[in-house]
């Protein structure tokens, strides 16, 4: 399994709970942790000694939307290089503003329907293709 300790960054309380049941569908090996405020996402990676393996991150979040965070946790050392999956509705002109700002950000569209999340989101934390995109 390429990931193990996720953390979604996610304001809308169904979409958490939708993710989270699928996390936990995937693997029972998998640790997840849900922060329904990015800027206090923020505080805790900083706060904390161990780092998520990968961050899904709401692209529409108030006070502070995806580009703000990547900003901020692109400039704090030991947490640059986690990678981060966009998990937004609209795959439109800011995601992809953000994709090519933020060097090696991927794309995964939001689902309601448990089956296709499962299928994108095992994709991704089971792939061992480094190489590999997450655009869905």
């Amino acid at each position: 399994m390429k990931y193990r300790n996720i953390l979604l960054v996610n304001d809308t309380n169904d979409d958490a709970e939708i993710f989270v049941l699928v996390l936990n569908a995937i693997s029972d090996k998998i640790r997840s942790s849900v922060e329904s405020s990015a800027l206090e996402a923020l505080k805790k990676l900083q706060d904390s000694k161990l780092a998520p393996d990968i961050i899904f991150l709401d692209y529409n979040m108030p006070y502070l939307d995806g580009s703000g965070f990547l900003k901020l946790l692109r400039d704090i050392k030991g947490l640059k290089r986690i990678p981060v999956v966009l998990y937004s509705r609209d795959s439109g002109l800011m995601i992809e503003e953000a994709m090519t700002k933020f060097n090696g950000v991927q794309f995964l569209k939001k689902r309601t329907n448990f089956r296709k999340l499962f299928k994108s989101l095992q994709n991704i934390i089971i792939s061992e293709k480094p190489e590999e995109k997450f655009s869905f």
